[in-house]
């Protein structure tokens, strides 16, 4: 595969690109599997929204944009705070933004307005709003088997 892949033959740069797809998802699912024992603290959400991303586009529809979120919480009396929503990054375009509110909804509000912080307990400063649930970690399995899959579709049977 190695001679294939330096001769620039699409067999050989599938492959070891295959490969790559599939350490990186690996890696993917150990965190967020990681992120799903992470215990929670209360915390105080400041800000929770949808930002641009990269520059301003003068075409709407090409206009990127990410979750955006402030957040306060309290591990050991220690005062954190906050700014990641999700272990997931999702960047949309204009037309999608739906997709990052729906995220946003998934936000977990206590009764007395506080919400969940879930917190890495070795590094406290390290915090979600949202932990990855089941059926993401099944998708980041499945788009790490599936260049594979395919390859071995497309070159073995």
């Amino acid at each position: 595969m190695w001679q294939l892949a330096v001769q620039g033959k699409a067999q050989g740069i599938w492959f070891f690109a295959s490969l790559y797809t599939v350490v990186l998802c690996v890696y993917s699912i150990i965190f967020q599997v990681k992120t799903r024992f992470w215990p929670f603290v209360e915390g105080v959400l400041i800000e929770i929204g949808v930002d641009k991303f990269g520059k301003t586009e003068w075409v709407k529809s090409n206009q990127d944009y990410v979750s955006n979120a402030l957040y306060k919480y309290n591990v050991s009396g220690v005062n954190y705070e906050g700014t990641r929503v999700s272990p997931w990054v999702v960047v949309v375009n204009h037309n999608a933004k739906f997709v990052l509110k729906k995220q946003m909804s998934s936000v977990q509000q206590l009764p007395d307005g506080k919400i969940k912080v879930f917190f890495n307990p070795k590094k406290p400063r390290k915090s979600f709003l949202i932990i990855a649930g089941k059926v993401g970690i099944c998708i980041t399995a499945l788009i790490s088997i599936l260049p594979l899959v395919l390859f071995y579709f497309k070159y073995y049977i």
